[in-house]
């Protein structure tokens, strides 16, 4: 090989060790950083009662204040509706009758719910005095809903007086009839 051939091999291969030692002493530097989220969701819950302490339950037999009715009377029932969810919410009422036996005794009372009213009178004419009623219906007609919603806070609760009376007009054949009264509230949220 020629004495030039030798100086071009030894100036590469001087190249080469350069670069390699070059690589060999870089240094990588690298920093990082974490962000983390805990979520959690929101429960939608009612509970109703009879004070805002035991109304916690998801059911409730709501007691009867007055006398067994006849025509021209009326008696009340209150429950207390509470939102023991995490979240203010909506609900609404919806009202049932379900007949015992034959007889139409639900069909023939005249029925109201009201918030913010108070229980008043005695014997055979108790009733809910004033307040704001949401729900009624008539004899004859059909026990339906609140078409507006109700929204409470969660932790809040809110009193319903429901009074039922005995038209006048109540046929002699509701004698000795019995008829049960169900209120189903339903809060709901998002889509």
């Amino acid at each position: 090989m020629s004495r030039r051939g030798m100086q071009i091999k030894a100036m590469l291969t001087l190249g080469i060790l350069v670069g390699f030692g070059a690589v060999s002493t870089l240094a990588a530097w690298t920093g990082t950083a974490t962000a983390t989220s805990n979520i959690s969701s929101a429960t939608v819950a009612l509970g109703v009662g009879a004070t805002a302490d035991a109304a916690s339950a998801t059911t409730y037999q709501m007691p009867i204040t007055g006398s067994n009715l006849y025509p021209g009377t009326s008696s009340v029932s209150t429950v207390l509706v509470k939102n023991t969810g995490t979240i203010s919410a909506p609900y609404t009422v919806q009202g049932k009758v379900t007949e015992s036996g034959a007889t139409t005794l639900g069909a023939g009372l005249n029925i109201s719910l009201k918030i913010g009213a108070t229980v008043s009178g005695s014997g055979a004419n108790v009733t809910c005095s004033g307040g704001t009623t949401i729900v009624s219906k008539s004899a004859g007609a059909q026990f339906n809903g609140s078409s507006i919603p109700r929204t409470l806070d969660s932790g809040a609760s809110e009193s319903l007086c429901i009074q039922y009376a005995l038209p006048t007009t109540a046929a002699n054949s509701l004698q000795g009839a019995t008829t049960s009264i169900g209120l189903t509230f339903t809060s709901t949220v998002g889509s």
